[in-house]
């Protein structure tokens, strides 16, 4: 400080409230100001200018459709990959597979800012972008090949094409987007995009192929300004005995050098103005029940507003607001059973917030089984006539692929000897359609008495569309010389049943 006497004087840098004023200048003493040289003395004082700051700000991957306005094709890069680029990564826009012409492939990412790190109460910052793409081919880029773009809502606000022209491959280029002042509002609100988009197909126009780009170096910078809030610095003033002004200086610590943006406020004035919190952003949405009081406060009602709607879960409760627990109970394997079809299911659940429920299904087929409770069918007195076996009869109940098989029981004798044969077939009693062809039953040829009995198997593989169908067993004896006195099959008998299975094997 000064020589003639303030001593030290308190120095305030960063804070807008200086702990205590700073020392008044102390005069110089009378005998300084005595002869033709006037005394000196000098005061530092801690100061605000409006230079621009920064703040904090991210980019957002976003559906890139609301900014096509390429014509001919477009595509969106994976969101994973737009994420890692606007993240400052490396990502890839992959070449088309050459049947667009003229596809460009889209990135698009929401403007978010930090509002805890605005100071003052500015109503726009500027926004601006930086960029690096690489041409790995295989092609030539066409003309000028791309954009890099700031929109607000579904309006451009800065469109500034990709160059140089006919970028070939193996190429770089810079994509920059200069500061653009846009309404801090509407960055509150997610409605500024930053947009890049390339050419990754063909195009017929400058007769070149799809191509690849390598993107990085992504670069987001938001910067507002409000008076008396931007960089504090020290302003050091020097004055004669007389009190006239000899020499300002400004520096940022008492020796750098230092160019304040006007208006100049000092730290004393600044009070709360620049503080960095500000007030949270309350959602205009008709349904939000939390308002903004005259004294910028926050009030909730309080009781909190909940939709009517009968589908609404949530209640209001003596206790408080409730929302209802669901507790997922699983069914053990085998423990649904039915003639329907039916799934058991797995829940394991992780305790945690929130929990985690891992579920898993086991499909429990439809399936039947059905013995012939009757007589044998007649085969001799219907020679070379088709037998139908109604007791057989089973039910496919819907679409998809069933595994049937039946077993025949079947008796065949002759008492003075002779030949002939029972076959046997499945057949869709719905639709007329024959499941299986003719299988030999049983067979005899005897030149004298000679008596067979026992059990045949059909098995087949059948796919309907649409249910339900009965499939029933026919049969039919087919005599070939001398005579048979005995022929008859399809029933249950002492020593075995006729049976008939189906299992659904998949839809």
């Amino acid at each position: 400080m000064s020589a003639c006497g303030c001593g030290q004087s308190p120095l305030v840098i960063g804070g807008c409230r200086p702990s205590k004023p700073a020392c008044p200048p102390a005069p110089c003493p009378p005998v300084a100001c005595t002869g033709s040289k006037p005394s000196e003395h000098c005061e530092t004082t801690p100061l605000r200018d409006s230079a621009p700051y920064r703040v904090t700000a991210t980019a957002t991957s976003t559906d890139p459709t609301p900014y096509y306005t390429i014509a001919n094709t477009h595509a969106a890069v994976d969101p994973v990959v737009a994420q890692t680029i606007l993240n400052s990564g490396t990502g890839t826009f992959p070449a088309d597979d050459g049947t667009h012409n003229g596809q460009h492939t889209w990135l698009a990412g929401v403007v978010h800012i930090d509002p805890t790190t605005l100071r003052g109460d500015p109503t726009s910052v500027t926004v601006s972008a930086s960029v690096h793409v690489h041409n790995d081919g295989r092609n030539t880029a066409c003309q000028l090949y791309g954009r890099f773009a700031l929109w607000n809502g579904t309006t451009p606000i800065r469109t500034d094409l990709l160059g140089p022209p006919d970028l070939p491959a193996g190429g770089d280029d810079n994509g920059v987007i200069p500061p653009t002042t846009v309404p801090l509002a509407d960055v509150l609100a997610g409605r500024v995009v930053v947009e890049l988009n390339l050419e990754t197909g063909n195009d017929d126009t400058c007769r070149v192929g799809p191509k690849q780009w390598t993107v990085d170096s992504f670069v987001l910078t938001v910067q507002a300004s409000a008076p008396g809030c931007g960089r504090p610095f020290l302003r050091t003033t020097c004055r004669d005995c007389d009190g006239a002004v000899t020499c300002t200086t400004d520096t940022l610590d008492g020796s750098i050098p230092y160019a304040p943006v006007p208006p100049v406020v000092p730290v004393a004035s600044c009070q709360d103005g620049c503080a960095t919190a500000r007030p949270p952003c309350v959602s205009t949405d008709r349904g939000n029940a939390i308002t903004r009081g005259s004294d910028g406060c926050l009030y909730a009602p309080d009781t909190p507003a909940l939709d009517p709607s009968p589908c609404n879960a949530a209640r209001n409760t003596t206790g408080g607001l409730l929302v209802p627990r669901i507790d997922l109970t699983g069914i053990a394997p085998g423990g649904n059973i039915s003639t329907q079809r039916s799934v058991d299911i797995d829940v394991t659940g992780t305790p945690g917030c929130p929990e985690r429920w891992r579920i898993g299904a086991r499909l429990t087929p439809v399936s039947a089984f059905r013995n012939a409770e009757r007589q044998h069918a007649d085969l001799l007195a219907r020679t070379g006539t088709d037998v139908p076996i109604p007791e057989s009869d089973i039910v496919l109940p819907e679409a998809g692929v069933y595994h049937i098989d039946s077993d025949v029981r079947y008796a065949l004798g002759s008492a003075t000897g002779g030949s002939g044969y029972i076959i046997g077939w499945l057949r869709d009693e719905t639709t007329d359609t024959l499941l299986t062809s003719f299988t030999q039953i049983a067979v005899i040829n005897a030149a004298r008495q000679q008596q067979y009995g026992g059990t045949t198997h059909i098995m087949t593989e059948y796919a309907v569309t649409s249910g339900p169908r009965t499939v029933r067993l026919h049969l039919m004896f087919v005599l070939t010389g001398g005579k048979i006195t005995n022929a008859e099959a399809g029933g249950t008998d002492s020593n075995g049943a006729t049976r008939m299975r189906h299992l659904k094997v998949r839809d």
